[in-house]
């Protein structure tokens, strides 16, 4: 095959401490045809001098250095840095496997997919405090949360899919971090570019909604069954520490009336509009049973 090139997008903010292993696990991936594009958000901590020192060590590596302006807008700034065919995310707390971006490229190439997603590990750090909302703990007979643990998240079965047909499946869990997140995913630039794709200044859930719009242009998606991203879970994260229920209930019914209107151009609203209705009560990864995988083989780095 062909070896096209991918820019890796890593926006960062005062991590310090990991993203050495963030980016040396982006360095080491089998598929070497890639531009790596450190965007540093104006972090008051060491960031920007260990990137440095990475940069130094790896000529795929641009280093670009910025005023803080969030997470939102430091992509925005990867994408319009980027040259690859391909497009693929990694958030600077995170790290990969060493074949997923070859995994995810080659089912691109083979099928020539708009979008590729995969499973991902949810990693819970040793001190990681959980923190449940009060309607949470109110539904906790109901909810049954998972206790903090590494675990692998998936819902789509491997294969080819449709636009319509992922659209489809997506409804079955729209509020997960799988159908939401683009760290576990891979893109086509000639596509954000052409239709100005780009993601929201929002105090969160802009990935999804960037997602969502993404479907608008999805003609063939392709599910890998690779488990290669390792989201690293923070609890004093925005979602985590500063998002209220009503913050939550406002943005999925956004995310809702968006869905409406975009599962109505691609022609499948009507066998759709009840689980639409039903999306700003859907459950994640919080709630929902992780997938049956051997755990002995979570952390390969």
């Amino acid at each position: 095959m062909e070896f096209p090139l991918v820019s890796i997008i890593v926006p960062m903010y005062n991590t310090a401490g990991c993203i050495a292993r963030c980016v040396k696990s982006i360095c080491a991936q089998t598929y070497k045809s890639i531009e790596i594009l450190l965007l540093n958000d104006g972090s008051t901590d060491d960031t920007l001098a260990v990137c440095r020192a990475l940069a130094a060590s790896d000529h795929r590596i641009a280093l670009v250095d910025k005023t803080n302006t969030g997470a939102a807008d430091t992509r925005n700034q990867g994408i319009a840095l980027a040259h690859g065919k391909y497009i693929q995310f990694v958030d600077s707390d995170d790290w990969l496997a060493p074949d997923f971006t070859e995994k995810l490229v080659s089912a691109a190439e083979a099928h020539t997919a708009d979008l590729v997603i995969a499973p991902f590990w949810m990693v819970y750090p040793e001190n990681y405090v959980e923190r449940i909302r009060p309607w949470e703990k109110a539904l906790q007979h109901v909810l049954q949360r998972n206790p903090p643990r590494t675990r692998a998240y998936g819902y789509l079965p491997a294969g080819v899919y449709t636009g319509q047909e992922y659209a489809k499946h997506l409804m079955q869990k729209p509020n997960t971090f799988y159908y939401g997140s683009p760290c576990n995913k891979l893109y086509r630039r000639d596509l954000l570019r052409k239709h100005s794709l780009h993601f929201r200044k929002e105090l969160f859930a802009e990935d999804q909604l960037f997602n969502t719009e993404y479907l608008r242009y999805v003609r063939t998606a392709v599910s890998i069954p690779d488990i290669g991203y390792y989201y690293l879970q923070n609890s004093q994260s925005v979602s985590h520490s500063r998002v209220t229920t009503a913050d939550i209930l406002s943005l999925r019914r956004r995310v809702m009336l968006l869905y409406r209107d975009i599962y109505t151009e691609l022609g499948i609203y009507p066998e759709t509009r009840a689980a639409i209705l039903r999306s700003p009560f859907g459950e994640n990864e919080f709630t929902l049973p992780p997938l049956d995988t051997p755990q002995t083989h979570c952390c390969k780095l």
